[in-house]
């Protein structure tokens, strides 16, 4: 677990048979979202200090309570305590929980922050306990209980996350006004995908800050993971298919088909017949063979080769020669020359 997980607490909210398909109050997708909390909890419960749930837990909550509800600030009897649909979602119950809340036994309670632990711990002691610093909100609904929990996480002075795949409102209209509100307050909301890490394990991204790269500058190759284009080329898939394209106009511009042809008529085989092309011959003489030598095949040049000349026999060396009286000693007296080292 690393430090940003050593501080991090998971609030499951009110994922309970109660609020799913069947229940007193269901939200269409309650059952599937239920699902998903648990795939997601088992794969990232490492990533986590603490994990929490809350639970609707009414007694007598009042008016919150009524035989003719209008859905907004009254309702149908629903969580009641001790009845099967108040208990956790099957889904939900096996998971590792650190810290169960209980809230609403004599109010409406929408907030987890309003419910307390078997020891009478508000859920802010229990984070506050846990040393937790961060904090990421899931559950149903996304336009009640689950707004509420978030904003007051926020007033808590917790950063706060909510997952946007993992919880599910009321109705569409309730949760877009959920969510403006939300993003109003400074909750940040974001698939459940992008939770951890900056890329997939696998993915092979550029590392930020690093200027080597040349990924979504006008090079073309975007920074999902390649500096290369899928045809293996430095630059990417863009850049290439934008140097295709203007190779193309680049022929079309210069050679099109219609010039193409008149190049082809005006430089028949025809016209070549009849010229001189001697020069472009290897040339024989000794210049050649040494510098085919010194470049050619095997040579010790760039494409390699052995020098194959015979000095004497192609420059008549006379090895008797003496020069010895053409030079003097006269011919190397500098002393008349002034040079003062300092001025260089």
């Amino acid at each position: 677990m690393d430090e940003e997980s050593a501080s991090r607490a998971l609030i499951i909210v009110d994922v309970q048979p109660t609020f799913c398909e069947g229940g007193a109050l269901a939200v269409d997708g309650g059952n599937a979202t239920a699902e998903r909390i648990a795939d997601f909890v088992t794969d990232n419960a490492d990533e986590y200090a603490l994990i929490v749930t809350t639970q609707d837990w009414h007694i007598n909550p009042g008016k919150h309570f009524s035989d003719e509800p209008d859905f907004v600030d009254t309702w149908p009897p629903h969580g009641v305590a001790g009845t099967p649909e108040a208990e956790l979602h099957e889904a939900v119950a096996s998971l590792p929980i650190d810290v169960s809340v209980k809230k609403g036994e004599y109010a409406a309670a929408y907030s987890g922050f309003e419910g307390t632990d078997a020891d009478g711990r508000t859920l802010e002691d229990v984070l506050r306990d846990a040393d937790i610093r961060a904090i990421d909100v899931v559950g149903i609904a996304e336009s009640h209980c689950v707004k509420e929990t978030a904003l007051d996480g926020l007033k808590a002075g917790w950063p706060v996350r909510v997952f946007s795949d993992l919880t599910v409102p009321t109705s569409e209209e309730l949760g877009e006004e959920a969510r403006a509100e939300m993003d109003e307050a400074g909750v940040e909301q974001l698939p459940s995908s992008e939770a951890f890490g900056f890329y997939e394990e696998g993915e092979d991204v550029a590392i930020p800050g690093d200027d080597d790269g040349y990924g979504d500058d006008g090079y073309g190759a975007e920074r999902d993971g390649s500096d290369s284009g899928s045809d293996g080329s430095f630059y990417g898939d863009d850049f290439d298919g934008a140097y295709a394209d203007s190779a193309d106009e680049f022929d079309d511009d210069l050679f099109g088909d219609d010039d193409a042809d008149e190049f082809d008529d005006d430089a028949a085989d025809d016209d070549f017949d009849d010229e001189d092309f001697s020069n472009l011959n290897p040339p024989t003489d000794l210049a050649s063979r040494i510098t085919s030598g010194l470049f050619g095949p095997g040579g010790t040049g760039r494409s390699g080769g052995d020098v194959d000349v015979d000095l004497e026999a192609d420059f008549d060396i006379d090895e008797d020669a003496d020069f010895s009286d053409e030079v003097s000693e006269e011919d190397f007296d500098f002393s008349d020359i002034d040079f003062d080292p300092r001025e260089l």
